[in-house]
């Protein structure tokens, strides 16, 4: 008997969770970004089949009961032209009773990138505490088992009166819906998806699996990736002899860090980089009280050499 509730056990864990108490908001820009952000009072939304999106086609997001296979379906329909209203039809028409659940328990919403949307909310779903969708021109938003429908008019109205990237419009849009009540149930994890047309690293896929306040988290994941992308920057305009608008991109960097070891690593290569040891003797301080074996490593390398025989570096060693 044991066994066999073990194994029951393992088996449930192979099939991803429904994404009940969700919401979300599917977006796409002039520049043919297109993303997704989500919350939900669940495991792993990022990885659970509900977030979709292709630069220059659309976005999608399908909660609730997800049905994974909408959004590869919903985007190859969009990317031949078919208007997200057709798209949504033909999705629900399909959609098989996937997973022994109809399309009573789906909660869809998706956009394309000439900012045409579409919205479908099915009975169950509906019935789920509050529960509902809204659109407009580049956008959808949507969500189930909220604190009511201000949650929703919070997103729209924070992501049309946001500017920035995608990314950053998208992230505030979510923010606002829990700064409104978010979901009666509780939170769990978040995620944030972007597809750009140059694609690569540009992309954004953030992801909080579990945090007792993932939307908070998911910031700090951003802060931490404009960080990285500033450092970048900022050993760039280095190498281009631009001292002083390295340093404003290097404080830039550091401001969003939020203690990542690698970004204080490379402040302090930057500041060796230029002849300051100074200022490199500060950014190892803040390193080594953070990660003093990284501290340590860093230290072996030659470019420290002016900083041999310091007292206080000596004992980072």
């Amino acid at each position: 008997m044991k066994s066999m509730l073990i194994g029951t056990v393992l088996l449930l864990c192979v099939y991803a969770l429904p994404a009940h108490a969700t919401f979300s908001i599917a977006a796409c820009d002039d520049e043919g970004n297109c993303g997704v952000a989500v919350a939900t009072h669940n495991l792993a939304v990022g990885g659970s089949g509900v977030a979709w999106a292709q630069a220059k086609v659309g976005a999608l997001a399908s909660q609730f009961e997800t049905n994974p296979h909408y959004g590869p379906d919903g985007l190859r329909l969009m990317a031949a032209g078919k208007p997200p209203a057709r798209v949504l039809k033909q999705l629900l028409a399909g959609d098989g009773n996937y997973d022994d659940t109809t399309v009573a328990e789906r909660q869809v919403g998706l956009v394309d990138a000439r900012g045409r949307q579409a919205q479908y909310t099915g009975a169950t779903a509906l019935a789920s505490g509050w529960a509902g969708a809204l659109g407009g021109p580049g956008y959808s938003v949507q969500g189930n088992g909220l604190a009511g429908v201000a949650v929703l008019g919070a997103m729209r109205d924070a992501y049309l009166g946001s500017e920035g990237s995608l990314a950053a419009r998208l992230l505030q849009a979510l923010e606002a819906g829990e700064a409104a009540g978010g979901q009666r149930s509780g939170r769990m994890s978040a995620a944030l998806l972007v597809r750009t047309p140059e694609g690569d690293w540009r992309d954004t896929d953030l992801r909080v699996d579990s945090a007792p306040q993932p939307i908070v988290q998911l910031r700090v994941l951003f802060e931490q990736r404009q960080a990285h992308a500033a450092m970048i920057r900022a050993e760039q305009l280095m190498r281009q002899g631009r001292e002083a608008d390295a340093d404003a991109a290097m404080a830039r960097a550091l401001s969003l860090a939020h203690g990542w070891d690698r970004i204080w690593a490379r402040a302090a290569r930057l500041a060796m980089a230029r002849g300051d040891a100074v200022r490199a003797r500060e950014y190892l301080g803040v390193l080594w009280s953070s990660n003093p074996v990284m501290a340590g490593m860093e230290l072996e390398g030659e470019r420290y050499l002016g900083l041999k025989g310091d007292p206080v570096v000596e004992v980072w060693r």
